[in-house]
């Protein structure tokens, strides 16, 4: 178990999650597969590792950036 920080609105915060790479956590936040998801500001693949303390960032409608 890991604990991150989602972005929420203006804000990160603590979530923890059994997610250990990015395709767990679409699965287990209903993170569309669509959506462009980052991991400490750099843009992830579903194959990007979370490790305590990562920040997770995504957007969806053909946005870019977190």
């Amino acid at each position: 178990m890991a604990t991150i920080k989602v972005l929420r609105g203006a804000n990160f915060v603590e979530t923890a999650v059994n997610s250990t790479n990015i395709e767990a956590l679409r699965n287990e936040l209903d993170i569309p597969l669509g959506a462009a998801v980052s991991v400490n500001g750099t843009d992830a693949v579903n194959s990007t590792e979370l490790t305590d303390g990562s920040l997770v960032a995504w957007v969806t409608n053909n946005k870019t950036g977190g």
